[in-house]
């Protein structure tokens, strides 16, 4: 379809460009058509003269054999003779310049009627190319509405179900402390003697002094207190992470892309942001490569870091040397070298940012909690 579009787009624009020369013809031909329509009643009245002086000459003029005998001496002859080819010269160049207006007059008014025409068959073809790639931008665009509609849907579908296995894990929480609270009830009631048995003690044996009551010991909350149980997932890399669901926005990733005519200060902001997100990790202080590496290569600037958060807890993880994305079997010498190549495969293979088709090549056993945890991440960023 979009080869379509191109093709009619490209026949609208030679067609226009076609109109537009025909244009330029047909303007100059109408200032040559009006240029001798001007010059044509003076050329006509000195044409009608010329050859009214023609008709009288020839009337007057004596032949040849007149103006040999009529002649004084050979000179003479010859003098007039040049002198009557001069006069006919002179009025029949402007019989003749009066034929040759009018045949430039008609030649140029036959081509500006055939230009005209195929000027309006030009602008025909023109105005159809445009109207057919109208048509095609439009089912384009019907099309590419009715699969984000889909991809909305799927995406809201995808965080719904990370959103309920959160919700199952803290589900879990009160059903655990419920099941440790007995265990501890009978350790209390044999601390302490029952009232009955109080009296009986102090009848049989004699008034003693009572030892000081041990001070209880002080409980230690740290090793008594459980943490919540938390939803988890694996990645394809085998890292285990938390599944997150995003506060906003749950069905659309919110791109903000960055290109390579990017300024230095945008740079530098997405740098300053990256660097915050990546803080205490061992991608910290490198939030100026992330963002130079989306520069080069059109990537939304949290692609990258949001992906090493799930894939390996921003780097602390790896299960290849400098490998924080899960990607792959690759090993990386250094940080710079492992974002760029990153950055890179995500703009080559995953367009750029964060999808639905994307997450599921990128993680396909568990891509709706990744899909949720990238998008969840990226809008931290």
């Amino acid at each position: 379809m979009s080869a379509k579009i191109e093709q009619f787009t490209v026949a609208y624009q030679t067609a226009l460009a076609e109109v537009e020369s025909l244009q330029e013809m047909i303007s100059s031909n109408e200032a040559r058509t009006a240029e001798i329509e001007a010059k044509l009643p003076a050329q006509r009245s000195r044409t009608a003269s010329s050859i009214r002086a023609l008709y009288i000459f020839q009337q007057s003029s004596p032949g040849l054999l007149g103006l040999i005998l009529s002649a004084e001496n050979f000179n003479d002859f010859i003098t007039t003779l040049r002198y009557i080819d001069t006069i006919h010269e002179r009025n029949t160049n402007e019989i003749a310049q009066l034929a040759s207006l009018d045949d430039e007059l008609k030649s140029t008014q036959a081509e500006l009627s055939l230009e005209y025409e195929v000027a309006a068959q030009k602008q025909d073809e023109a105005l159809n190319a445009l109207e057919e790639a109208r048509l095609a931008k439009r089912e384009l665009q019907q099309r590419a509405d009715a699969i984000a509609a889909e991809e909305a849907k799927a995406r809201a579908e995808a965080v719904a179900k990370a959103r309920a296995a959160i919700d199952a894990a803290k589900a879990q929480e009160p059903k655990a402390a419920s099941e440790q609270k007995p265990a501890q009830e009978p350790a209390a009631q044999a601390a302490q003697p029952t009232s009955e048995a109080q009296p009986a003690q102090q009848q049989e044996q004699p008034k003693v002094e009572e030892p000081k009551a041990e001070e209880p010991k002080p409980e230690e909350p740290a090793a008594q207190e459980q943490e919540a149980p938390q939803a988890t997932f694996t990645t394809s890399s085998g890292y285990t992470a938390v599944v997150e669901v995003p506060e906003v926005e749950e069905t659309s990733v919110s791109t903000e892309p960055i290109t390579s005519n990017t300024t230095a200060e945008e740079s530098d902001g997405w740098a300053a942001r990256i660097d915050a997100y990546l803080a205490g990790s061992p991608l910290a202080g490198y939030g100026s490569t992330f963002a130079a590496a989306a520069a080069t290569y059109g990537v939304d600037p949290r692609f990258s870091p949001a992906i090493s958060c799930v894939e390996s807890g921003k780097g602390a993880i790896c299960f290849r040397p400098h490998n924080a994305w899960g990607w792959g079997n690759v090993s990386w010498p250094d940080w710079e070298t492992a974002i760029y190549d990153h950055v890179a495969g995500l703009a080559s293979g995953y367009g750029g940012t964060l999808t639905l088709e994307g997450a599921k090549m990128y993680c396909p056993p568990t891509y709706e909690e990744w899909y949720s945890s990238v998008l969840a991440e990226m809008n931290s960023i």
